[in-house]
């Protein structure tokens, strides 16, 4: 955590002032909620049906921390990694075609459910290798 804090800077900030809760189905324009925990309990992404586009922030990552390829939520960031995993299972079942992922350079990812159905399978197979 010293080498985050030191890297991007402390952590520390204001409380946030939440105007409306929303829960998952809930619409934002046409924008569909769906609750995907992990990265945080309240962590959220949205779909946009018309383009199978799914906005999924902190869910997915590639390229980040010096880790190379795609994955999901990393314990570094991630308040419950396996939470994480069970989103991403979860998001995997959604039609979409585009994924928006957070704090990427190339942050588009096209022909992206495939490839998340792939990384789900990947990270559970782990999960169960470390449990074995």
């Amino acid at each position: 955590m010293d080498a985050l804090i030191k890297e991007y800077g402390s952590i520390e900030v204001e409380p946030i002032n939440v105007d409306e809760q929303m829960t998952d189905g809930d619409m934002i324009g046409s924008l569909k909620v769906i609750h995907t925990p992990g990265h945080t309990p309240g962590h959220i992404s949205l779909y946009y049906e018309k383009d199978k586009l799914l906005l999924r922030a902190d869910t997915i990552y590639k390229h980040i921390f010096g880790a190379d390829g795609m994955y999901i939520s990393a314990p570094q960031v991630s308040i419950d990694p396996t939470t994480a995993i069970v989103s991403a299972q979860r998001l995997s079942k959604v039609n979409f075609d585009k994924l928006l992922m957070a704090h990427q350079d190339s942050p588009l990812l096209e022909g992206a459910r495939e490839t998340v159905e792939k990384l789900v399978d990947e990270s559970i197979r782990k999960l169960k290798k470390v449990d074995d």
